[in-house]
């Protein structure tokens, strides 16, 4: 089977070949070896030194379409939809990573009798028409958790939303359920995502200064580039707190990965919105007791007093009476963390498929 798949992160052209994040060519890559032939379409970028994508397509032997951006934004997606008609003719199957710059391919794709599928990685409401037809019409639809499936199959009246196993790179063999959870003198906070102010995260500078203020021993690491990187070292800069707030940068490399998250003590994630972080699974996964907001759904796994700490959106002093509590009582994290590790055990458990093995046994058994 010919499968099209529209990603929303473009790929950056560097050293003789395409590169796109790990995780979407890892994706690709066991989609292609299940049998089927991926083509990645978008936007393609030049990038003397790439810094944000690792999976390299042509090595990997994935097929590439696409355009070089161009300076007029409106022009640039005409062409693009232009170049994307006869990949679409050619192609058996449509899959949207949604949302996307390429929302629209999915009624060029219905109109040229072509099967389309999203798979829906945040918080993308019904209450627009557009959007609810994208949702309506397609074959089938991936979400990150069970309240987006059950939202979207209520929504459009059809059983097509189901929930596939995190597409992360860790897995059930890297649980980690033998850390030891003693009270410190320095506690190492770890965030890691898309640097933004909708993560949260000027809330949370300004929470590290409090505690700073309190004489309480903390450091921040921020791993993730973004737009806000340059304004949340101003801003720790300003607040006097540089020393204690380390921005890595993007990292891509799961071993360093690896590294921030078995260093750190607290996990944290004050998002304003968010679908199911891909990060609180890995969290899990390494035993690092959480502190989160509820956003969109993570509350459909995340539990306050149960396997996490529970923060309000948009406020500094939740942070920074939630982190307080969670130093002077850190074996008590401990135990959430645990149960953690067992909530993310029964996820691996009960959805067996990969995101490719699924969308595989979906496209083939219908």
């Amino acid at each position: 089977m010919k499968i099209l798949l529209f990603d929303n992160s473009g790929m950056n052209f560097c050293r003789g070949d395409f590169l796109v994040e790990e995780k979407t060519g890892n994706f690709a890559k066991e989609l292609k070896n299940l049998g089927n032939d991926v083509i990645f379409f978008g936007q393609k970028i030049h990038s003397s030194d790439n810094t944000i994508h690792s999976f390299r397509l042509k090595q990997n032997g994935m097929a590439v379409c696409g355009l070089y951006r161009k300076k007029n934004k409106i022009f640039n997606y005409f062409l693009l939809y232009l170049k994307a008609i006869p990949a679409i003719l050619k192609s058996d199957f449509i899959y949207i990573f949604y949302p996307n710059a390429f929302m629209y391919i999915a009624f060029i794709s219905k109109l040229l009798g072509k099967r389309y599928g999203l798979y829906v990685r945040g918080e993308q409401g019904l209450s627009d028409r557009v959007s609810y037809l994208i949702y309506k019409n397609a074959y089938l639809i991936c979400t990150v958790s069970d309240y987006f499936s059950q939202f979207i199959n209520d929504a459009i009246g059809k059983n097509i939303a189901n929930t596939i196993r995190p597409m992360i790179t860790f897995g059930k063999k890297d649980i980690i359920s033998d850390r030891e959870y003693r009270l410190k003198e320095t506690y190492n906070i770890l965030f890691i995502g898309r640097l933004d102010r909708e993560k949260g995260l000027e809330e949370l500078l300004l929470a590290i200064k409090i505690l700073a203020e309190k004489k309480r021993k903390i450091s921040l690491t921020i791993v993730g580039d973004g737009d806000f990187m340059n304004s949340g070292k101003e801003i720790a800069n300003k607040l006097r707190i540089d020393d204690l707030v380390k921005f890595t940068g993007a990292v891509y490399d799961s071993n360093e990965i690896r590294k921030y998250y078995i260093s750190s003590d607290i996990y944290i994630l004050p998002s304003y919105h968010e679908g199911f972080p891909r990060t609180l699974y890995e969290a899990m996964i390494f035993g690092v007791p959480i502190i989160t907001t509820f956003v969109g759904g993570i509350s459909s796994l995340m539990k306050d007093n149960f396997n996490c700490k529970e923060i309000k959106p948009r406020s500094v002093n939740s942070i920074v009476e939630v982190l307080i509590w969670a130093m002077d009582n850190y074996p008590k994290m401990g135990e959430l963390a645990k149960k953690g590790a067992k909530t993310v055990t029964e996820v691996f458990n009960s959805r067996p498929f990969t995101h490719a093995q699924y969308l595989y046994w979906v496209l083939n058994e219908k």
